[in-house]
């Protein structure tokens, strides 16, 4: 059987294994930060947009309650409808006469 006799490393070229080894960890480093599609300044900018896309959802399903909360209202209550028919659409009873005034102006002092 063949014995094989370990070498001592010269100092040279212990350092240039380190180098060599930070260099692949600097790298893989900066594979992880700068990735396309798969780094952290990807993972933050996605985060954000996530957070921004939630608020509006958040936001959106607020006005979705309160339009389905004016539809009910609109359906069964008369006096309701008759008031957004008034002051949104500016209709009329029947034989009722609408009279609109000019602003009072400013007397000069």
């Amino acid at each position: 059987m063949a014995t094989r006799r370990q070498q001592d490393d010269t100092p040279q070229e212990k350092r240039t294994l380190w180098f060599l080894g930070g260099l692949i960890v600097l790298f893989f480093l900066l594979w992880i930060l700068f990735a396309p599609g798969r780094g952290l300044i990807d993972y933050f900018r996605l985060r954000s947009e996530v957070n921004a896309l939630t608020e509006e959802n958040s936001r959106l399903e607020a006005r979705n309650a309160e339009l389905t909360e004016d539809i009910r209202r609109l359906r069964s209550d008369d006096r309701y409808l008759e008031e957004v028919a008034r002051k949104k659409h500016g209709l009329l009873k029947k034989d009722e006469t609408v009279f609109e005034f000019d602003p009072p102006k400013k007397k000069k002092e």
